[in-house]
């Protein structure tokens, strides 16, 4: 008896070592070629690696490539041995090829990776995968991060630190030998798509982690503390209209809600580049004209974004002191994204995760850019987009002062990640949120 006492007190520890999570959307099956969303980045961040990595300070570190090195206009990415897929096959870079090959071939591939590989060339070369396109290397090894590498011919098999299986509809994530090597057993998803169940959860302790809901005034249990890590996610708002609603807009954004009215997930923007980039705060002024009494502006938002219709609602109270008609309407996600490509707008508001590096402002700006709703163009940037190799330059500064000039969005909000953690559980937090960096869920820890 008193053995199999000892041996149910040993499963259930084992049990509670297991890192308790959950999904609000059904991410779908596995695959490293045609998954998109974040529940499916997460689900490939556990299973899968990218060639390259980003640790929790944000410096490139090696993940897949042991090491890289620039040999004229090439990018050259040299394997480390000991990586192996989920079925003990080792990883070559024939797999690296086969999996950009693919997401640029595959009409269905993500839209997100697709984007990252587009102009990009690869081959294998004396057993070494090489890179080469017009992007400055920096770059384009800060976008491969989001680009984790299947088995050739096997989009659902990755080679990250956990194995995936579904059980009873739910996800669980067993630590496998990885170089890595991950200090938790694993990891379990539920999906519960509630904000009321997901909180009741959080409160009862049957949650490690999660994200409460944005109300005001909400505190972790005392099983639980609140970290916060600095996501490069905002509210962005486009116009259609000229710049001078956005004139309006940053001067009410900060102006209409109180800091806590988000319960520290979120605050209002400060300038017009995301400063979570490295950016500078910079502002319009008041080189905006004041809008004539009685002007009406229609802005777009998402159905069902409680949070961000509250904020509206805020910011049209604020209007109505200056004479202004703001009027919020909500849509349908899809909705809104047709009529954002098609122009079909006043103003519209959605929220927008930037890549961990300052090219990705690049979507708000250049011709072709996946984020330049409104047209934006201007003569001088150009001859700047070649000045822009390195992270910190003088041509960053230059960037912004002419897009400061007439810009056609600006950020209204800036989402902070509060998440609340398992006091007993130690985590990192990144600018790439728990998960993406490395090592990820990989370098949590129990504490004894």
């Amino acid at each position: 008896m008193r053995y199999l006492l000892a041996l149910a007190l040993g499963c259930m520890t084992l049990l509670a070592q297991v890192v308790q999570e959950s999904f609000a959307r059904d991410p779908g099956p596995l695959d490293f070629i045609r998954g998109e969303g974040f529940e499916q980045a997460i689900l490939q961040a556990l299973t899968g690696d990218s060639l390259v990595g980003m640790d929790t300070q944000g410096r490139l570190v090696p993940r897949l490539a042991e090491r890289w090195e620039r040999k004229g206009d090439v990018l050259r990415l040299f394997l480390r041995q000991d990586a192996r897929f989920v079925d003990g096959s080792p990883v070559r870079p024939e797999d690296a090829l086969w999996t950009m090959q693919t997401l640029q071939n595959d009409p269905k591939a993500s839209p997100t990776k697709r984007g990252i590989l587009e102009g990009l060339r690869v081959r294998v070369r004396s057993g070494v995968l090489e890179l080469s396109g017009a992007r400055p290397p920096e770059r384009l090894l800060r976008e491969l991060i989001q680009v984790p590498i299947a088995k050739a011919g096997h989009a659902d098999q990755g080679c990250g630190p956990f194995s995936l299986r579904m059980q009873g509809g739910e996800w669980h994530l067993a630590a496998r030998s990885h170089f890595l090597h991950p200090a938790i057993p694993g990891l379990r998803f539920r999906l519960i798509a509630d904000e009321q169940a997901l909180l009741q959860n959080l409160q009862k302790g049957w949650l490690s982690i999660g994200v409460p809901p944005s109300r005001r005034g909400l505190k972790p249990p005392p099983s639980h503390r609140e970290i916060r890590q600095p996501l490069h996610a905002q509210l962005l708002v486009w116009s259609r209209a000229g710049v001078g609603p956005l004139g309006c807009l940053e001067r009410w954004r900060g102006e209409a809600i109180p800091d806590s009215f988000f319960g520290g997930q979120a605050r209002p923007s400060r300038g017009l580049f995301p400063e979570s980039l490295g950016f500078p705060v910079r502002h319009l002024g008041d080189r905006v004209e004041a809008p004539a009494q009685g002007t009406r502006w229609e802005i777009l938002f998402t159905a069902g974004d409680e949070p961000v219709g509250k904020f509206l609602l805020a910011l049209r109270e604020r209007a109505k002191r200056e004479g202004v008609l703001l009027e919020p309407r909500p849509v349908e996600a899809a909705v809104l994204f047709e009529r954002l490509t098609r122009g079909d707008f006043q103003l519209a508001c959605a929220v927008n995760v930037f890549e961990p590096h300052p090219w990705s402002v690049l979507d708000l700006l250049t011709p072709k850019g996946g984020m330049n709703f409104a047209g934006w163009r201007h003569p001088k940037l150009a001859s700047l987009l070649p000045r822009l190799t390195e992270t910190r330059t003088r041509a960053w500064d230059e960037l912004q002062v002419i897009w400061a000039e007439a810009p056609t969005s600006l950020p209204l909000l800036d989402y902070l990640g509060g998440v609340w953690v398992d006091r007993r559980l130690e985590v990192t937090p990144s600018a790439l949120g728990l998960y993406l960096s490395t090592p990820g869920a990989a370098g949590w820890k129990w504490q004894p």
